[in-house]
C-alpha cells in the first residue's frame, strides 16, 4: 500500500478491471472439451480436457539442480521456500505472475505464545468446522493445522520482526451477554510495517510476504517471475524428481529438485473450465471473481502424477458482488466489490418476500439468495444503517464499525482507511448511488419501484417490511430465528436497497494429501518427492468455507507450507 492511497472510485473501478483481466485470461487458456473413455466399470465419460495429461516436454534449454523447488510466490510457498532456506536448502521459487502474490491481511493461528492469554479448545473448534463441511471435512488435517499453527506465527514473527514487521492480535466478539452462542475463536494476527493503529488507518498492512521474499534471496534463495511451472518430472518408480517450467523468453527449463517439489498454486479460480466442470455455480451465477493467475496449474499436475482429488467442490463465494440494473452473472465480470452485502441486514427475494436468516457466514448467505428467482437478493436498510451496523457487531473482514481499541483491525480492509460512518458513505455509498446499484427513495413503494417491483411484488415487499418491523420491536425472529441483536427495523426514510450476488474468491477444495502435505493416490500410497498446500490441497473446506473463523486460510496455507518444507528437508 506505502504510504499513499489511490482514489476510492478509481481503486473500485480497478478491482472490476481487474476480474475482467482475470476472465480475459482464463478464457483465452481453455481447451474444447474431450471424449474419454474407461474410468471404473469401462463406462465411457465426457471429461473435461483440463484433465488429460499432457505428452512429455522434451525440448529442454537447460537443467538445474536445486534441493527443493517451490511452485508459487504467495502465502504457502514464500513460508515454505524461506523455512527451506533458512535450514541451508539450495531453494528457487517458480511463479507465474509478473509478482509476488498479494499477501492475506489476516492470518489464522490457534494457541501461539504471542497470545497466552487466548487459547481455544482445539477439539471444540474441529467439531464446529466439521459440522460446516456435512462431516467429511479431514480432521486429521484440521488437527494437525490447531497444534503447528501458533508455531508457524511464532517463526513468522521472529522471522520478519527484524524487518520491521509487527503482529497486533485481531480479535473480537460480540457481547456474551448479549449474543452467548456466537463462536469466533480467537485466532487472527494481521501484520502491519513499522506501525500498528489500532484505530486505522494502516496503510502499512499487508506487505508480510514482500519482507518474507527479501530475507528469502539474503538467504540465498531464488524467486523466479513469469516462469510458470508446466509439468512434474517422475522416475520409473512415481517419484517426483523435479519440474519443468518455461520462462519469460519461452525456454523449458527442468529443474532437478534433491529434496522434492512443493506447489502453491493457489487453486483454479482463473480457470473457466475447470471451474465449469468442478463448480459450475461459480462459473455461472457470480458478478465478480478475485483470482488471475491462479488456473489450477498445481493441481493438473499433481493429479497428472497420480493424486487425486478430493469429492465435493468447493468456493469461498463472498457476499459482497453489487449488481446493477443491467449486470449478467458469468464472465466478464460485470459487478462491483460492496463490502456492506456481508451486513445483516434485512434481505428480500426478487418478489418481495423476505427468505432466510441474514445472519449467515458469507457464503451461506450468498447461497440462500443464489437459489431465489434470479439468483440474488436484494439487500434493504433505512437511514438508522450506521446505528444498525454498530449493533450488528460483526467480526473478521465485514466489520464496518470500530471495535473496541486493541481487539481489532479498525480498518477498511480494500483500502486500509480508519472505519467511521463517513468512510462508509464515502468509499461505498457514495460511488454506488451516483451509478444507479444502489438505489435510495423517501417510501417503501418509492423503493419498490426503484426495484423493478409491480404491483404485486410491491404489496408483498411491504408486508415482508411490516412483519419484520414487527419482530424487531419485539425482540423475536419467529420466521427464520435470528439473532435479536442482529435484527434492525426498516421504518426511517430514506430507505435503501441493492441487489446483492456473488463474488468468487478462491476455490478451496484440492488433491487429497496426508498431514505431511504429501499428496495420495487413490489406493492409499504416497507420491513421494511431491508435497500439495493451501488451496491445491483438500481435506479443509469440501463444501464451505468457515467464514468465522477469521484468517484460518492464510493460517493453514503458512503452516502446511512450513510442514511441507520441513518434511522434504528432514528436519523437526
Amino acid at each position: 500500500m506505502g504510504e499513499k492511497t489511490i482514489s476510492r472510485r478509481n481503486f473500485l473501478a480497478g478491482l472490476t478491471a481487474t476480474g475482467a483481466l482475470a476472465a480475459a485470461g482464463a478464457l483465452a487458456g481453455c481447451a474444447p472439451q474431450a471424449q474419454a473413455t474407461g474410468g471404473k466399470g469401462g463406462k465411457t465419460a465426457q471429461l473435461a480436457s483440463w484433465r488429460d495429461k499432457p505428452e512429455p516436454i522434451t525440448d529442454i534449454a537447460e537443467t538445474i539442480e536445486v534441493d527443493l523447488v517451490v511452485v508459487g510466490a504467495g502465502n504457502g510457498g514464500l513460508p515454505a521456500a524461506t523455512t527451506a532456506a533458512q535450514n541451508g536448502a539450495k531453494v528457487i521459487v517458480l511463479e507465474k505472475g509478473g509478482n509476488i502474490a498479494a499477501a492475506r491481511e489476516a492470518i489464522g493461528a490457534l494457541n501461539s505464545k504471542l497470545e497466552p492469554d487466548h487459547q481455544e479448545d482445539v477439539p471444540a473448534l474441529l467439531n464446529h468446522a466439521n459440522m460446516t463441511q456435512s462431516g467429511d471435512a479431514n480432521m486429521v488435517l484440521y488437527k494437525t493445522w490447531a497444534e503447528k499453527s501458533g508455531e508457524m506465527m511464532e517463526w513468522m514473527k521472529e522471522t520478519l520482526e527484524p524487518k520491521g514487521m509487527l503482529f497486533p492480535f485481531e480479535w473480537h466478539r460480540p457481547d456474551p451477554t448479549i449474543a452467548p452462542e456466537a463462536y469466533y475463536p480467537a485466532m487472527c494476527y494481521n501484520p502491519c510495517l513499522d506501525e500498528y493503529n489500532p484505530e486505522g488507518p494502516n496503510y502499512s498492512a499487508y506487505l508480510h510476504l514482500e519482507k518474507m521474499s527479501e530475507v528469502l534471496t539474503e538467504l540465498g534463495g531464488e524467486i523466479r517471475l513469469l516462469t510458470p511451472a508446466k509439468q512434474l518430472v517422475q522416475d520409473e518408480s512415481g517419484k517426483v524428481t523435479g519440474v519443468i517450467a518455461t520462462d519469460k523468453d519461452g525456454k523449458n527449463i527442468q529443474f532437478n529438485a534433491a529434496k522434492g517439489v512443493i506447489m502453491c498454486t493457489g487453486g483454479y479460480g482463473a480457470n473457466e473450465e475447470m471451474l465449469k466442470d468442478l463448480v459450475p455455480v461459480a462459473s455461472e451465477y457470480c458478478v465478480l471473481g478475485d483470482s488471475v493467475t491462479e488456473e489450477g496449474d498445481g493441481i493438473r499436475m499433481a493429479l497428472w502424477a497420480g493424486a487425486y482429488l478430493e469429492a465435493g467442490g468447493s468456493c469461498m463465494i463472498w457476499n459482497r458482488g453489487l449488481m446493477n440494473d443491467d449486470t449478467e452473472f458469468g464472465r466478464p465480470w460485470q459487478g462491483q466489490i460492496f463490502l456492506p452485502g456481508s451486513q445483516p441486514f434485512l434481505h428480500v427475494n426478487a418478489n418481495g418476500e423476505r427468505f432466510m436468516n441474514e445472519d449467515q457466514c458469507y457464503p451461506m448467505s450468498y447461497a440462500g439468495g443464489l437459489n431465489q428467482p434470479g439468483h440474488f437478493s436484494w439487500e434493504v436498510w433505512d437511514a438508522s444503517y450506521w446505528e444498525d451496523i454498530v449493533q450488528f457487531d460483526t467480526c473478521g473482514c465485514s466489520r464496518l464499525a470500530p471495535a473496541p481499541a486493541g481487539t481489532a483491525f479498525n480498518a477498511d480492509v480494500y483500502d486500509c482507511e480508519a472505519i467511521s460512518k463517513e468512510h462508509l458513505d464515502e468509499f461505498w455509498f457514495a460511488p454506488n448511488l451516483e451509478s444507479g446499484a444502489i438505489k435510495k427513495a423517501d417510501t417503501l413503494d418509492e423503493l419498490a419501484k426503484a426495484m423493478g417491483l409491480d404491483a404485486e411484488k410491491t404489496a408483498t415487499f411491504a408486508a415482508a417490511v411490516a412483519r419484520y418491523n414487527e419482530m424487531a420491536a419485539a425482540g423475536k425472529d419467529t420466521d427464520f430465528g435470528k439473532e435479536p441483536f442482529r435484527m434492525s427495523a426498516v421504518n426511517e426514510p430514506p430507505y435503501y436497497a441493492a441487489r446483492i450476488a456473488g463474488e468468487l474468491l478462491v476455490t478451496t477444495h484440492g488433491v487429497v494429501t496426508n498431514a505431511n502435505s504429501q499428496p495420495l493416490r487413490e489406493d492409499g500410497s504416497v507420491i513421494v518427492g511431491l508435497y500439495v498446500c493451501g488451496n491445491d490441497q483438500g481435506g479443509f473446506y469440501p463444501h464451505n468455507y468457515p467464514s468465522n473463523f477469521t484468517g484460518i486460510n492464510a493460517g493453514r496455507t503458512a503452516t502446511f507450507g512450513r510442514i511441507a518444507a520441513k518434511h522434504a528437508l528432514g528436519v523437526a
